[in-house]
């Protein structure tokens, strides 16, 4: 959220930032910065009237997004979604109805009853409305599968969970939109390469790869359907992610979407191959302006042609003394730009999910070798070792 209250100032705006936590990293670059739990919208509902507030923001994770719709909704200004819109969104049981319902092909999904009977492990159980890999198993057996039920159901925020057949590929494929009055624009694809941290937990992303290799055999499957389906669902404006497992055998199967800004911050790579700023177009939607000036052809992905990459480094448990390196990668020629979410002497839980991640770098190059190059010097640059001495990155990747 740096980057976001930065930009908006930048546009000569006023940025107040609301958080429970006294020290969150936002603050220190706020005009004002409040103590307030954001699930508190009584209490924020009374301080946008008192400041005369004339936007409300929020992005990258589904908690607040409900959040800042009710506030909008209270105070009587603009918000780009319904609350029915995001429940479709962020619940997955609702999402996949949806997708079924407009051809999008999604993955077999089982009652905990048949999962058990049919035990055609491995399975991966899911909470029905949650972030970030949060309460997420991928089950191997009877006993992880009843446990991983219950982990997911406690995570849900609507206590439920679903259990799917597990795709274990090492890598899926991500559509990006952007949508201006209705019109929808293809603005990048990419390959999501993964890592998991251990047997039962779900695969984290350790690269995000643009354009996607499948580009040309994945859209006569997905783009249509998705089109058809994001209209059938009223969206109208903002940016959408779409992101697919590869079964390796040309199978592509929808799991998630997003309805907001997104955590590899795609719209910095946009900014950088296709000179539009679509941080800068969700805060001015978010204020009431009019954006019908961003529908425009330099949106296609066929715009956005250069390799790149969002590079993630991800950290084994344990307790950090000492990362080394990081001054080095940001001098890379083809860095734009990072996002630092540890320091030395965080620890880091081994709980399964982002917060395994030290840094999401992301990179934008003028051919394929360069980029190869960059990548393998972020991993030759980068240090990170834990209290005992022992290297705590979990993989070293390499572009294909």
């Amino acid at each position: 959220m740096i980057d976001i209250v930065m930009t908006a100032q930048k546009m000569g705006i006023y940025v107040i930032v609301a958080d429970r936590e006294e020290n969150s990293p936002a603050k220190r670059f706020a005009d004002l910065a409040l103590r307030i739990s954001t699930d508190d919208v009584d209490q924020l509902e009374a301080i946008c009237r008192e400041e005369q507030i004339n936007g409300v923001f929020t992005g990258f994770e589904d908690f607040n997004i409900h959040i800042a719709r009710e506030l909008c909704e209270r105070i009587g200004l603009p918000f780009y979604a319904t609350a029915e819109q995001l429940k479709l969104v962020t619940n997955k049981v609702c999402f996949k109805d949806k997708c079924r319902e407009y051809g999008v092909p999604v993955i077999e999904q089982y009652r905990l009853d048949e999962a058990l009977e049919k035990k055609e492990y491995p399975y991966i159980v899911k909470p029905t409305d949650s972030y970030g890999s949060r309460g997420i198993t991928v089950c191997m057996d009877d006993a992880t599968l009843i446990n991983g039920v219950a982990r997911a159901r406690e995570v849900s925020s609507s206590m439920g969970a679903i259990i799917e057949r597990m795709i274990d590929h090492d890598h899926g494929v991500e559509l990006f939109y952007t949508l201006v009055g209705g019109k929808i624009r293809l603005t990048a694809t990419a390959d999501r390469y993964t890592v998991r941290t251990g047997e039962t937990t779900v695969p984290l992303p350790m690269a995000e790869v643009f354009p996607s290799r499948h580009r040309e055999e994945l859209l006569p499957i997905l783009d249509e359907p998705i089109r058809r389906m994001m209209t059938g669902m009223g969206l109208r404006d903002g940016l959408i992610l779409v992101q697919a497992l590869y079964d390796g055998k040309g199978g592509y199967f929808v799991y998630e979407m997003a309805y907001r800004l997104t955590g590899e911050q795609h719209y910095r790579m946009v900014e950088k191959q296709q000179g539009i700023s679509l941080s800068r177009m969700m805060i001015r939607l978010a204020l009431g302006e009019d954006i019908s000036e961003y529908d425009t052809e330099l949106l296609e992905d066929s715009r956005f042609d250069k390799p790149s990459i969002n590079l993630a480094l991800l950290l084994n448990a344990g307790r950090i003394a000492r990362i080394e390196g990081l001054e080095k990668v940001y001098r890379i020629d083809e860095v734009i730009s990072y996002n630092l979410t540890h320091a030395e002497q965080d620890v880091v839980r081994g709980s399964g999910d982002y917060s395994h991640m030290l840094i999401r770098v992301n990179m934008v190059a003028e051919n394929y070798e360069k980029l190869c190059r960059a990548v393998a010097m972020v991993d030759e640059y980068v240090s990170v070792r834990s209290e005992d001495g022992k290297d705590m990155l979990i993989a070293h990747f390499r572009l294909p």
